[in-house]
């Protein structure tokens, strides 16, 4: 089978296209014939190098695609079983995605309903579950509430603003310019540029003249700002690192303001339960490209730039001709 493997840590350019042998199933484990891999920030922190994984390695960790054997002591699925794979494990420590086919752990497997495709599986897993951590275990978000997204139009912030939107929430997306329309279509009530002066009153301001209840910050950035967002006894959560930033301490004792960090937990109970609102159309899908296997490097560097919103996504060769045709779907929508 074709696969993108990875000789060392490095640049988009260091994935080499080449045949592997298709791997065995072993027991407790099922293989998958990949329909779709995601690009997910793992991947990226892999080629990096800010991220270790075994060398030579098979990136891609999310996976959708279609059960075709199933190793001894397997009885959750079966041959012919559509199924969604977002590990932190696969494409780091076991072969991944950037493939035609993947042995997982039938324990990391879950069920796409048949209303769903491939792409769209792919596309919401890994995000979807990470906002609905970051909102939903650590922020304890409940309905009606005031949010600021901070990155979001990153994945998970596309994510998080469904999320809210679903929740009856206001939120305010705060983000570059460009995406603005599209982050009102998907449900953010105002959007922010992310370069705005007084970055904390203009998102007050689309909040009510109030501050956030919560605010969620995608890359960890403007902590002084998001401080400043914060109603009394509101939650900051963090979903990735960033800078080291001063910030004023003093303000969140005097308002009893929590910052949180969230962690990368993929909970199997939230993802089911995200691919049954993704299967009633209350998620939507939001994919920003579709590669060819053959052109994992330019996925990537597509994965990394400002411009991109929404999920970049890799199928095998042989299937590019369908995915190409829905890309030009939605360029036309």
């Amino acid at each position: 089978m074709n696969a993108a493997v990875l000789h060392s840590p490095g640049e988009s350019e260091e994935m080499h296209i080449t045949g592997i042998p298709v791997p065995r199933p072993g027991p407790g484990q099922v293989l998958v014939r990949v329909n779709a891999a995601l690009v997910s920030p793992t991947d990226l922190e892999i080629l990096s190098g800010s991220t270790s994984a075994d060398s030579p390695s098979v990136p891609g960790s999310d996976v959708a695609g279609e059960v075709i054997l199933v190793g001894a002591g397997v009885t959750e699925c079966s041959p012919g079983d559509r199924v969604l794979v977002v590990s932190e494990s696969v494409g780091r420590t076991r072969p991944g995605g950037y493939a035609e086919y993947v042995a997982v752990s039938a324990a990391e497997l879950h069920s796409i309903p048949d209303n769903v495709s491939f792409i769209s599986s792919a596309s919401v897993g890994r995000a979807f579950s990470r906002a609905w951590t970051a909102l939903f275990h650590d922020a304890r978000l409940g309905t009606l509430e005031r949010v600021a997204v901070i990155g979001a139009a990153d994945p998970i912030g596309i994510a998080a603003i469904q999320i809210c939107r679903w929740k009856g929430s206001s939120v305010v997306a705060v983000s570059n310019g460009r995406h603005a329309k599209r982050l009102n279509a998907i449900g953010a009530t105002r959007v922010v540029s992310q370069s705005a002066p007084n970055l904390a009153d203009h998102v007050r301001a689309g909040l009510g003249r109030r501050g956030a209840t919560v605010v969620v910050s995608i890359f960890g950035a403007a902590l002084p700002n998001c401080i400043e967002m914060l109603d009394r006894k509101g939650r900051l959560v963090l979903t990735r690192g960033g800078d080291p930033q001063l910030v004023d301490i003093r303000r969140l004792v005097e308002t009893q303001a929590r910052v949180i960090g969230s962690t990368a937990l993929i909970d199997s109970v939230d993802v089911h339960q995200i691919l049954k609102l993704l299967s009633e159309a209350t998620f939507l899908p939001v994919i920003d490209s579709i590669y060819p296997l053959s052109q994992a490097g330019e996925a990537h560097r597509r994965a990394k730039s400002e411009v991109t919103f929404g999920a970049v996504l890799l199928v095998p060769d042989y299937l590019y001709r369908s995915a190409e045709q829905l890309t030009e779907l939605l360029e036309e929508d």
